[in-house]
């Protein structure tokens, strides 16, 4: 975890080499604004307690500006006792914001910060024997030799303290009486320690006697007040006595008078069933995000996640802070919900992360770079498709782990949809040959290992731009402006699509919504709504510029719409009656991605580096 820069950035100040030529010091407002603006050529960095001139990379307040730098090789054999000598005495100030790279038991970890490696080696969580490699400088060096004062008052054996508490932040444990949190700096201390079984199990049986004894009392006072007058409870199909038969009487015309009686004006009104949540396409918070923001999600408890190639950030749409930054998943490119966790797609990985903390819960290893792919959250499904790997990933979301990879005879998969329960999957795949485009489509049964099926292959002749799947059929929209529906079961292996029909001019996306398909155009500029049955265009609707980005709500009764230049919006499009309400969105939008409900969406922009969060 890694706090955010702008409580930490006022004070300071960098010397700069450029060319040889040394200035300083600048304050890190001005160094930041001439590297956005260009003004540097291949500067070298150092500040007060650091001799030696480094990259941008290597400097935390600057390293968002920079490419990430890659990792190094894990060390072989025995490593560095002592920093070099340009380096030797390092003061803390400096070296707590310098990036290193530690040796981890899974490989290498970081970049991190200084500050961040002495926590880890003072609490255990970094072993002491590790080392670390400063980011643009070559070799390993023991990491008790760079970060000296995280061996004060050690032992051979770490015990964690026995008396602790969960710190609300980063969810690590902090002893009772501190006031921050050695791993992210918070302060925690308002917090207590938590109950003792003993007196969780005493509160229990008081609150349990305060609410029985009252209840047990009042019956046993009725019960003998009954018995004392001598009369019996009524039941309801006992026929009542002559000298009783005023009272029945009397209680069934109370209840008579009481059933027509008008209402009770002063009396509560009846309590109306929940409506479900919708967008109603109002701008809740507009947030500036960093210059290498790849994309952004919506947290389920409202703030907003952030892929940036250097590390994940959390921010608060109110005040636009970074609240907290990981850089566990860094250089994510795309952020996709799959279940209850969120997937970030690395350049070889995917890490699947705990929504509210942005933890890697696991790790998938495919070892290629995937694509946006598709979901099937009830069914524990996801599919990502792989143009370098020329294959399909499939994976099952429960566990996180990868469950088959289908290939398909050298054919580059692009486009994938896979239906809501898991039975069907569709990708459109494309001859490797060069400048080939997706002509064909593919079906497979994701859940039925590939040896164990024979997985159905369809020639469309036109390029096929979208696919989409829903109640047993595909649905493909066409180069040539048509969409057509191909039928997945009791058809046989070489089943001819069995209804096409025109559609907007040029399509790019297409969604399967629970009673219409949306179609999204870029030369026709239109959004068209067709009708599953018979594939018959129920609206057009003309919006002036090239579709972007399409995204149905989770509920299926909405769809989110970002259009391009030269008139770029942002819709939101009621699929039951037609009608768009355009969203007061000034930027030309990337991606539109729903929150976890219906009732809130974000909308990010790459161009203007900003993401907008719709309520």
């Amino acid at each position: 975890m890694r706090p955010f820069r702008a409580l930490v950035s006022q004070n300071v100040e960098f010397y700069v080499s450029e060319q040889g030529n040394i200035r300083g010091p600048v304050r890190l407002e001005a160094v930041r604004r001439e590297i956005g603006g260009g003004a540097m050529k291949a500067p070298l960095f150092r500040m007060e307690g650091c001799k030696r001139f480094l990259p941008g990379a290597a400097w935390d307040p600057l390293s968002d500006l920079f490419p990430s730098p890659s990792p190094p090789d894990r060390p072989e054999g025995t490593v560095a006792e002592a920093l070099p000598r340009d380096l030797a005495k390092l003061e803390p100030q400096a070296r707590d914001k310098l990036l290193w790279f530690v040796e981890d038991t899974d490989g290498v970890m970081g970049p991190v910060t200084g500050a961040f490696v002495v926590r880890g080696l003072m609490t255990g969580r970094i072993p002491i024997s590790s080392g670390v490699s400063l980011v643009s400088v070559p070799g390993w060096i023991r990491g008790t030799a760079v970060f000296p004062a995280a061996l004060e008052g050690a032992t051979a054996i770490r015990k964690r303290p026995l008396s602790t508490f969960t710190c609300p932040y980063c969810l690590e444990p902090v002893m009772v009486g501190s006031t921050h949190c050695l791993m992210c700096g918070e302060f925690v201390g308002i917090a207590q320690p938590r109950l003792g079984l003993g007196r969780v199990v005493g509160l229990v049986i008081f609150g349990f006697a305060l609410v029985v004894a009252p209840l047990l009392g009042g019956a046993l006072s009725v019960r003998g007040e009954g018995r004392g007058a001598g009369g019996e409870i009524p039941s309801a199909s006992a026929a009542p006595s002559p000298a009783g038969s005023a009272a029945p009487a009397s209680s069934a015309s109370v209840t008579t008078s009481a059933e027509s009686a008008p209402a009770d004006p002063q009396a509560s009104p009846p309590v109306e069933p929940a409506r479900a949540k919708r967008l109603e396409g109002k701008v809740a918070a507009k947030i500036d995000v960093a210059a290498d923001a790849e994309a952004a999600i919506l947290l389920p408890q409202g703030h907003v996640a952030v892929a940036r190639r250097v590390a994940l950030d959390v921010v608060d749409p109110q005040s636009g802070v970074v609240m907290t930054s990981s850089r566990e998943a860094q250089s994510a490119r795309v952020i996709e919900r799959v279940g209850g966790a969120l997937y970030a797609l690395g350049q070889t990985r995917v890490g699947a992360l705990e929504p509210d903390t942005l933890r890697v819960l696991r790790w998938i290893e495919p070892r290629t770079q995937l694509l946006p792919g598709a979901a099937a959250s009830s069914a524990g499904l996801a599919i990502f498709p792989s143009a370098v790997d020329r294959s399909v990933l499939v994976v099952g979301t429960e566990h996180h782990v990868e469950m088959a990879r289908f290939r398909f005879g050298g054919a580059i998969p692009s486009a994938v949809a896979l239906d809501a329960e898991g039975t069907w999957a569709v990708v459109a795949v494309a001859d490797p040959r060069p400048r080939a485009y997706p002509d064909a489509i593919e079906v497979f049964a994701p859940r039925t290992p590939p040896s164990a099926q024979l997985v159905r292959h369809l020639s469309l002749v036109d390029p096929v731009a979208a696919v989409a799947v829903r109640s047993g059929f595909a649905f493909a929209v066409l180069g040539s402006s048509r969409i057509t529906r191909i039928p997945l079961e009791g058809k046989g292996l070489l089943a001819p699509p069995d209804l096409s029909r025109d559609t907007c001019t040029d399509p790019v996306l297409v969604r399967a919504a629970p009673r219409t398909l949306v179609v999204g155009c870029r030369v026709g500029r239109a959004l068209s709504l067709h009708a599953p049955a018979t594939l018959a265009q129920d609206t057009r609707l003309e919006l002036g510029s090239p579709v972007t980005a399409l995204e149905i709500s989770p509920s299926g009764d909405q769809a989110l719409v970002a259009t391009g230049a030269p008139s770029p919006g942002v819709y939101v499009v009621d699929l039951t009656t037609g009608e768009p309400i355009r969203v007061d969105v000034t930027d030309e939008v990337t991606s539109v991605r729903f929150g976890k409900d219906a009732g809130s969406a974000t909308a990010f922009s790459a161009r203007a580096r900003r993401v907008w969060v719709l309520r």
